[in-house]
Order: structure tokens, then C-alpha cells, then sequence
């Protein structure tokens, strides 16, 4: 789903765990001066084992909200979501001169970007038309915005429904989704705030024939990044959970990792193997009228991991190898839009 078209769119002996106690001890520990080790995903993280936290999830329990990939088979946010017809593509809209006779119930069954011309009074339904010209005769069944959501998941709070008066005094009604989908769009954009990220997509379905796809995302990356973003700073960040040619990005928001085997040899390097769970946003199974977070609407899904960490006597990480077939492809983080520009710029008004 981070495929991108132009300037537009279409941009995965055992060992006990940590107590509750101790993971605040090797915070503490971990924040003294002189421990920075390494560099990822723009931000100095520590890479000592023994300094780091086995647990983590975010602080920010506002935003990472389920929401709907729009994928280009149906229509990206084309998709009339709350229509009884669920219409996706070359679907005619409604005339001006009919506008005035649609009741709100009505308009709440017109498409994201249906709602956000009429809003704007551009009858000739700009927005509409301009994703319809870039949606592809035949999309892959997998293809669609998830790297869009994902980026405005994690930045801005889940939006709540709104009423908007169009120049010609017609009341336009966005619902949570609909506003979800704009943010998603605006994110899946080239003209985002920098994205910063570690490994490498695999474009094969298999493993042959791409060196991006064997191993590219280290164990030792992995394990830095997930104890120093979630463990001691309780940041968020995108991954994707699907190791070949398939990209699905999901915000991480906690993990828990247990040593099941610890193997150690005096005057030698250290092994330990841990099986780590990560949990993550999902993408609803359902597009909803009202905010997700708190209802059965909210998805949050499950990977386990399991790799092995070469350290040195002191603790550094230094090695390490994948052990369970699934692992990320890829992970990465986008900075937040402060402000929308554009023929999008309204979404500043629509989040408030």
C-alpha cells in the first residue's frame, strides 16, 4: 500500500521477563550520560541490553485509531462508505440544481471527497475527479492507502463528526470516517513532512532474487528501535508486518518481549533468544459515523517474534538473527503535518 502515483497517491534454560520494578531501574539507567550508542530513525538510541526496557507502549492514547486502508479496488476515497450501495467507481454525482432537495441523511451517503468539493462549493467535484484519474484500470487486491492512514494515526487525535456550510448555505455532513479518509489522503501525499526510515521494501513474493528481502532489517535494529521508541520514550512507529512483495503499515503501540534462552559462556560473547509480542492498529473491518477508540470498531492485532541477540560481556548488541518466519519488511516514522496547504488546507478546520 505505499505505492505512490506522481505527486498523489498511492504513497509490515529460559529466562524470566522483566518486573515491573526493574523496567523502571533500567530506564533510569539508560538515561545517564555517555550510554548513546547508535543512531535510528533520526533520534540517538541506546543499544545495551542490559540498559534497556523489555516492555513498552505509547503515552498518547488520543490518536493510533482504526481506520479503512481505501484501497484502490474500491475506489480509494472515492468510496461511497455509508451509501446502502456502497458505490466505488464512475458513479455519477449530484447535479447542482438538485442539491438543495438532498436532506442531510442524504449527503451523508456521498463519498469523502463528494462531501469535501460540495463543502468548498467546487461543484465540478474536483477532488473527486482528480483521485478518479489516478486510480489504476486494475489495482492489485492489496493495494491502497495504509501507509497514509498510518501516518495520520499517529499524529492527530480521531476525528469527530462535523457540519459544515457550504458558500451557498447547504449543510455538508462529515462523519468520523470521512475525515479520517481526507487525513489518510493528505498523508499518502509526497508533500508530507519528512519520513524517516530503517530496511528496505521487498518486492518479491518470495524470498529469491532480492537482497532487500534476506535479512535486511536486522534483529539488532529491531530490538534497539522497539525498546528505545515504545520501552523509554513511548513513541510510536510504522511498520510493515508483511516480510515480502505485500505492504501492510501499521502503527506499533506496545510490545513485550521474554527471554526464552540465555546462553552464557565465560570470557565469551553472550546469546540470548527472545520471543517479543507486538501489538498494533488495525484497519477496521467497517467504516463508522463516530470515533472507534473505546467501541469494538477499535482493532488491535498481535505479531510474535523471535530472534536471537549476539552481546558482548558488557551488554552491547552487537549480532543477531531472525528466527521465526514472520518479521518486519521495513519500519518507519513521518512527522507530523502542523499545518494542511492547499486545496486540502480545510482540514485544519474539520480537526478542531
Amino acid at each position: 500500500m505505499i505505492r505512490l502515483f506522481i505527486l498523489l497517491l498511492f504513497l509490515l534454560g529460559c529466562g524470566k521477563p522483566i518486573t515491573e520494578s526493574n523496567e523502571k531501574d533500567k530506564t533510569k539507567n539508560a538515561l545517564k550520560e555517555g550510554v548513546i550508542e547508535g543512531r535510528y530513525l533520526d533520534q540517538n538510541m541506546f543499544m545495551n541490553f542490559n540498559y534497556l526496557p523489555m516492555t513498552g507502549e505509547i503515552k498518547d492514547q488520543k490518536k493510533f485509531w482504526s481506520g479503512d486502508s481505501w484501497r484502490l479496488k474500491f475506489g480509494s476515497v472515492n468510496y461511497r462508505w455509508n451509501s446502502p450501495n456502497h458505490e466505488t467507481r464512475h458513479y455519477t454525482s449530484p447535479h447542482p440544481r438538485d442539491l438543495k432537495k438532498y436532506s442531510l441523511e442524504d449527503l451523508k451517503q456521498l463519498s469523502p471527497t463528494e462531501k469535501y468539493d460540495l463543502w468548498l462549493g467546487r461543484y465540478d467535484y474536483f477532488l473527486k475527479n482528480l483521485v478518479e484519474s489516478y486510480l489504476p484500470e486494475r489495482p492489485l487486491d492489496w493495494e491502497g492507502l495504509c501507509h497514509g492512514w498510518s501516518g495520520a494515526s499517529m499524529n492527530h487525535s480521531e476525528p469527530t463528526p462535523k457540519t459544515m456550510m457550504n458558500p451557498d448555505g447547504i449543510l455538508i455532513p462529515f462523519g468520523s470516517a470521512d475525515i479520517k479518509a481526507l487525513l489518510t489522503y493528505y498523508y499518502s501525499l509526497e508533500t508530507v513532512p519528512d519520513t524517516f526510515q530503517l530496511g528496505r521494501r521487498c518486492e518479491r513474493y518470495k524470498l529469491l532474487d532480492d537482497d532487500n528481502c534476506n535479512e535486511d532489517l536486522t534483529p539488532v535494529d529491531f530490538h534497539t528501535v522497539i525498546a528505545n521508541k515504545l520501552g523509554l520514550r513511548g513513541e510510536s512507529f510504522i511498520m510493515d508486518i508483511d516480510r515480502y512483495l505485500e505492504v501492510w503499515n501499521h502503527p506499533i503501540i506496545s510490545f513485550k518481549s521474554e527471554i526464552i534462552k540465555d546462553i552464557r559462556k565465560k570470557g565469551r560473547n553472550r546469546k540470548v533468544t527472545l520471543r517479543t509480542s507486538l501489538y498494533y492498529v488495525d484497519v477496521t473491518l467497517k467504516n463508522s459515523w463516530t470515533p472507534t477508540i473505546g467501541t469494538l470498531a477499535h482493532i488491535i492485532s498481535k505479531q510474535q517474534l523471535e530472534y536471537e541477540l549476539e552481546l558482548t560481556p558488557s551488554g552491547n548488541m552487537i549480532d543477531g538473527k531472525w528466527i521465526s518466519r514472520d518479521r518486519p519488511d521495513f519500519i518507519w516514522t513521518m512527522n507530523k503535518v502542523e499545518k494542511f496547504t492547499g486545496y486540502l488546507s480545510g482540514l485544519n478546520e474539520l480537526i478542531k
